[in-house]
């Protein structure tokens, strides 16, 4: 079997890991299903089937069959004081449970000093053969780094005695419940601190990993009142379905397996007792446990346990009964802080059903910072009175007066008939309670996601204007009827609903040209109605209706250049004619009207410079139109005028001192592109060193915001250019050195937005192509290496792909990815199979057709003739290639690369 690299050894584990689960008797028709699933390859069953026979000559060897201890000769005879574990020597023994044994230890390797926690762990964790599979564990859950979780240093197996183990960081603490009785903290106080432990389990949970035996001993405080999380060593890695095609639903190591039953009964939830799925939820179950200790002082089943006599009962009790609320085992003074919405989230968090309980840690701890901040719970069920009660405990005043209006509503609906003056005052005192209810009551639902509970007053709205005639309402009337309707499109447009969104605005909009049309000169008119033709513009593109949105960004375009012909010193008439200059230009872009496009940027760009002086927090608005005159200056082959826009966007954004994370991130972006560019136009030692800075920028990023997969995703672009960068230069070591760098972010984005064109097309076409290109060059490429198979792979399983963009525009990147992993793909295999290499090649232009002729891009253009003459059709490459000579394209491997091999089939031919 030939050696296993680190990206095929992702794909083989977790399959080893599901036939080594089952009974030997059971592998082999496991093994033949797998062989039938199309997309696992025969090479890699033939591999799995090698790892088999490897394992089952070990087992007949009897190794790690047994333990040659028991637990309790472990820790009398080989976990003794003085006794070396690795780097780590063992000082005393600080606890024991039924997991195992916990030492404190010190590294004496002589690298560093410093204690650490080594738990030996029942051998009982680990069945046959599995030491391999417990030391992934341990590397998997090392990816724990969090402020509130105990850090795990390693793991493995002793190697006299095979145990296994885990290295932890040791806390000096007290166990939460203590700490909080030693103190004395209040109900308030204890929530704060159970913040913490939440903040550290939903650390997990975004990493796939639960804890599953939550409970006051593995939660300790330190001294300082610093929240520490013990013992992930029962952890579960869990797969969420799709993250790898190769890795069967529920599939789990025998660690995990085994551990599954590992938990404290006091704090288990019903479905880990019962034997069922564990999920985010059954976390959340101990720690609504938790929480019910904290507050009362009590476990939600005391007082129950001792009545039952039985196992069996005390399951049933656990499985059916519910507790008492929280606020019932506390003394009346303490029971009114936590009667009501307390009670409520501890008894969503004690769902018997999982599906009832919150999602995971997260969400748990929304609701407890809801409830310190006085603000709607979600787990209260939708009561508007509640809702509305929450907002005027907040905002006393401010309700008081329309609190008066409603009332006055109430009371005199019936009479406003009778007398026109009445209804007037009634019609304004509805409308206004409206735009509040729309307005500001909508500002504080919508942090806490809960815009649905305006449903009724969206409804009610709707039907009390459509039965006005706007012709006879008045220009109050007009205004507010135009503030709501524009209210409930942009709760609509938060909602995802655009075709409602749309709607509601064009009603907005009738109501604002109504307006104008009553008073055209009025520039508030003016103003007014062309938000609403921009809104409704906006709308209409997020639909893919790009006809309605231009004619709409078009009005507004020409509403903007009327207010400042009439005030032209009035400097917000100007950033409305800047604005609507960018939208109209990003359009166009968007449907390869470049050339417009580009005068729309400078037009705008124009502005911002006259404006700046005089309003400096316009600034950002200056780069991003630079950024966008840049893109349609490259789209045009404008390579030296684009490269000139991103610098000129550089220094603005470097004129300020301290960059906040916005535009570090913008200033990284802007540097990967100048780099592209530079590569572009010939510029290969500037190309270098750019690339270098935003890869080296992107890395600061990621490593002050870990989670934020935006950042990681950036990072990984900027890393592909470099490697491609560094190949079109002929420099194979550094780009192996990347590659190699990129592959763990590449494998978290894969597994973490699988669904998003770019983890799941983009940047795997890249790497993908970029590997077979790597080991193409450095001719160390046969038929069954695994970059081949894998990038075979990939081409097959989107050979059919088209894009459509999802807004009516072609998505020209996704097609340039599969475009150039098939013609990497043709290039690998040229030699060992020809005919094969033209299917390949052929698939390249198959996607560079569905980019679209009219895109012309120098690297589009430039892929297309290197495919075309890969062909042999050399007439049609030359004529691609004489357009690209007249340009200033002069990228080492695009046009270099075509002349080269251009004036090489011309001396062939003589």
């Amino acid at each position: 079997m030939a050696e296993i690299d680190k990206a095929r050894w992702a794909r083989l584990s977790p399959l080893l890991d599901e036939l080594l689960d089952l009974a030997p008797e059971h592998r082999p028709a496991r093994l033949q299903a797998l062989h039938q699933q199309a997309e696992l390859s025969p090479d890699l069953i033939e591999d799995l089937a090698e790892l088999l026979r490897r394992q089952e000559a070990l087992e007949a060897e009897d190794f790690l069959a047994s333990p040659a201890l028991s637990v309790a000769e472990a820790a009398s005879t080989h976990n003794q004081a003085g006794q070396t574990v690795g780097a780590y020597t063992l000082e005393r023994e600080i606890g024991q449970g039924g997991m195992g044994t916990v030492w404190l230890a010190r590294r004496t390797d002589g690298r560093f000093e410093g204690q650490v926690a080594i738990k030996f762990l029942n051998t009982g964790l680990i069945g046959r053969g599995d030491a391999g599979r417990f030391a992934r564990e341990g590397q998997i859950l090392a990816r724990l780094t969090h402020p509130h979780i105990a850090r795990l240093i390693d793991a493995g197996v002793a190697p006299e005695h095979r145990q296994p183990y885990l290295v932890l960081e040791y806390i000096d603490g007290l166990p939460l419940d203590r700490f909080c009785v030693e103190r004395g903290l209040d109900c308030e106080a204890r929530v704060r601190l159970f913040l913490d432990v939440l903040a550290a389990v939903a650390h997990a949970h975004t990493r796939l990993i639960l804890h599953r035996d939550l409970k006051p001993s593995n939660i300790l405080v330190t001294a300082a009142g610093e929240v520490k999380l013990l013992d992930f060593g029962i952890a579960k890695l869990l797969h969420r379905a799709g993250d790898d095609d190769t890795t069967p639903p529920g599939a789990a190591t025998e660690l995990t397996r085994v551990a599954g039953r590992a938990y404290t009964p006091r704090y288990a939830a019903p479905e880990q007792v019962q034997g069922g799925e564990v999920t985010t939820a059954t976390d959340v179950y101990a720690l609504g446990v938790l929480l019910y200790l904290l507050l009362s002082g009590q476990h939600p089943t005391e007082g129950q346990d001792e009545a039952l006599t039985t196992p069996l009962e005390r399951l049933r009790t656990l499985v059916e009964v519910e507790p008492k609320k929280v606020s019932e085992r506390v003394p009346s003074g303490v029971a009114r802080q936590l009667r009501g919405d307390l009670d409520t989230i501890v008894a969503k968090a004690l769902k018997k059903a999982p599906a009832e309980r919150y999602a995971n840690a997260a969400a748990l701890a929304e609701d407890l910072q809801r409830w310190l901040a006085h603000e709607p719970i979600s787990a209260r069920p939708d009561r508007r009175a509640y809702i509305v009660g929450k907002f005027i405990r907040r905002h006393r005043l401010a309700v008081a007066a329309s609190c008066t209006a409603l009332l006055a509503i109430a009371a005199g609906a019936g009479a406003a008939v009778w007398k026109a003056q009445e209804a007037h005052e009634q019609r304004v005192q509805a409308e206004g309670l409206i735009e509040f209810m729309l307005g500001d009551l909508r500002k504080k639902l919508d942090p806490v996601g809960r815009l649905d509970v305006l449903d009724a007053v969206g409804e009610k709205a709707l039907a009390y204007y459509a039965q006005q005639d706007l012709r006879r309402s008045d220009a109050d009337a007009l205004g507010r009827r135009a503030r709501a309707l524009h209210l409930m499109g942009e709760i609509a447009e938060k909602r995802g609903q655009m075709a409602e969104a749309e709607e509601r605005f064009k009603q907005a909009a009738d109501s604002t040209a109504e307006l104008l049309a009553r008073d055209a000169k009025n520039t508030q008119r003016l103003f007014d109605h062309a938000q609403s033709s921009y809104w409704v513009g906006y709308a209409a593109w997020r639909q893919g209706k790009q006809e309605a949105a231009e004619n709409n960004f078009e009005t507004y375009l020409q509403l903007a250049q009327t207010l400042t012909r009439s005030e032209p010193a009035n400097s917000k008439w100007q950033t409305e004619l800047a604005h609507a200059e960018v939208n109209l230009g990003v359009l166009l872009l968007n449907t390869q009207r470049v050339e417009s496009a580009l005068e729309r940027f400078t037009r705008a760009r124009t502005i911002w410079q006259v404006l700046i002086p005089a309003h400096a927090d316009l600034q950002s608005e200056l780069t991003k139109t630079w950024g966008w005159m840049a893109r349609a200056q490259e789209k045009l082959g404008q390579f030296e005028a684009s490269i000139s826009s991103h610098e000129a966007k550089l220094q603005v954004l470097r004129a300020e001192k301290v960059l906040n994370r916005q535009a570090q991130d913008d200033e990284a972006t802007t540097l990967s592109a100048l780099s592209r560019l530079q590569l572009s136009i010939g510029q290969g030692s500037a190309a270098l060193v750019t690339g270098r800075a935003a890869r080296d920028a992107f890395v600061k990023l990621v490593a002050v915001d870990t989670d934020n997969l935006l950042f990681v995703e950036r990072l990984a672009y900027a890393r592909l250019h470099l490697i491609e960068t560094v190949l079109a230069l002929g420099s194979t070591e550094e780009a192996r050195e990347e590659l190699s760098a990129l592959e763990p972010e590449y494998i978290r984005l894969l597994a973490a937005t699988r669904d998003k064109p770019d983890t799941a097309i983009k940047i795997p076409g890249r790497f993908l192509a970029a590997q077979a290109q790597l080991a193409t060059k450095e001719r160390s490429l046969s038929p069954t290496a695994a970059p081949l198979r894998d990038l075979t792979r990939f081409v097959d399983r989107h050979s059919l792909t088209r894009s459509g963009g999802g807004r009516g525009k072609v998505d020209v990147n996704t097609q340039w990815a599969l475009a150039l992993a098939s013609y990497r793909l043709g290039n690998a295999i040229a030699n060992a199979a020809p005919t094969e290499a033209r299917t390949r090649w052929n698939q390249a232009l198959e996607h560079l057709a569905g980019i679209g002729e009219s895109v012309s891009e120098a690297r589009v253009k430039s892929l297309r003739a290197h495919a075309l003459l890969s062909l042999g059709r050399t007439q049609e490459a030359r004529s691609m290639a004489e357009g690209l000579e007249a340009s200033g394209f002069r990228h080492p491997e695009w046009q270099v690369g075509l002349a080269r091999r251009m004036a090489a089939e011309k001396v062939q031919q003589y």
